[in-house]
């Protein structure tokens, strides 16, 4: 009887079943093969030893790979849970984003900064309606480049205090005689996180802001 080895017993075992992947092969599938292949050599014409102690070793390579998926599995899950407790930390605290919206609370202020690159004789940060209209501004007069804090106390260009909410945050100054605009960091508080299923970086809920990626903090308070 000629011997046949474990790729021609997969083929026929194939062919009677439905097809299977040979990446997804487990140590069960292979010691069944290696089993068969045993049951049906010539006991006159054993299988060689030098080819018996390779298709052990593939036997081997493949629990070897089951394991360390098993592993992989096993880390992937311990980094979410660590991740994702890393960012709960975050819920109630204030950050610092790169953001033209700003949530107004019913009671306090808005807090911000602008970065600017050069000196202005004139900075201004206006606050605009969901409907487009300003209905409050900041005026913050002459400034030197660098980093210039911001605080809008809630009240409208009408004397009165503004309803709680999200409004947009611009910020304007002159470069010369040209009118420019700069890019706002407003700090707002954390409602919420979460992590990707998949893996990933954490995701931040920011009141009046959304949803943004834990890279995207530039600073915690």
């Amino acid at each position: 009887m000629e011997l046949r080895t474990l790729e021609e017993l997969q083929l026929q075992t194939s062919a009677s079943k439905t097809k299977k992947d040979a990446s997804s092969l487990d140590q069960n599938d292979f010691m069944k093969l290696m089993l068969q292949q045993l049951k049906s050599q010539d006991p006159l014409n054993p299988a060689d030893n030098t080819e018996f102690i390779s298709q052990m070793a593939q036997l081997t390579s493949v629990s070897g790979i089951s394991e360390m998926n098993e592993n992989l599995a096993g880390l992937t899950k311990s980094l979410y849970s660590a991740q994702l407790l890393d960012a709960s930390s975050l819920i109630g605290k204030d950050v610092l984003l790169e953001t033209e919206f700003a949530a107004l609370p019913s009671g306090g202020s808005v807090q911000g900064q602008v970065n600017l690159a050069t000196s202005t004789t004139a900075l201004d940060i206006e606050i605009v309606a969901p409907s487009g209209e300003v209905i409050g501004k900041v005026p913050l007069g002459p400034q030197r480049a660098g980093t210039v804090p911001f605080e809008w106390n809630g009240v409208g260009l009408n004397g009165e205090r503004m309803p709680p909410g999200t409004y947009q945050i611009r910020a304007n100054y002159l470069n010369g005689n040209t009118l420019e605009a700069a890019a706002t960091e407003v700090r707002s508080e954390v409602m919420s996180v979460s992590v990707p299923a998949g893996g990933g970086t954490p995701q931040v809920q920011v009141q009046g802001v959304g949803t943004v990626s834990m890279s995207q903090i530039l600073e915690i308070s």
